[in-house]
């Protein structure tokens, strides 16, 4: 079951079907967006479904767009959808901040323009994700490297 902190993270699902309390939930398919309508924390608000994602249903607070690829790409959607000043548009509330999917732009273009939009945001996606990756590593042989100075295996 996806979660918002799988699509924050851009991880798989990762919740169970117990803690889903209808089992009338989408099923996800490849091409699916997901959107997370719970605001906070970082990473991105929507995900791009890929066939690894199949099957998977969708938990509480998050949306699921199922656009016709014939006529909207959906790495295109996904990219629009995900931008900042279109979330704060959409967004209501104040402690808990919540996006109104209904209320995301999204510019109207052909499908080919959309296309080459949709490529540089998965790359772009494709990019955010190993710089995180990159850095998480970098913070891990840094603590591996601090242990090793105070514990005296490594030396200045």
């Amino acid at each position: 079951m996806f979660t918002g902190a799988d699509i924050a993270r851009g991880g798989p699902a990762s919740a169970s079907l117990e803690e889903l309390s209808s089992d009338s939930s989408p099923v996800v398919e490849a091409g699916d967006i997901l959107i997370r309508v719970v605001r906070g924390g970082s990473g991105p608000m929507t995900r791009v479904a890929e066939e690894t994602d199949e099957g998977a249903v969708l938990g509480h607070l998050v949306v699921l767009l199922r656009p016709d690829p014939s006529r909207l790409d959906p790495w295109f959607l996904a990219g629009f959808l995900d931008w900042e000043d279109n979330l704060s548009g959409a967004s209501t509330g104040s402690t808990t901040v919540q996006v109104q999917p209904g209320r995301l732009r999204l510019p109207l273009l052909p499908l080919e323009e959309q296309r080459r939009y949709g490529e540089a945001f998965r790359r772009l996606r494709t990019l955010r994700r190993d710089a995180d990756e990159a850095a998480e590593l970098a913070r891990r042989a840094g603590e591996l490297l601090a242990g090793g100075l105070t514990a005296g295996a490594l030396e200045p």
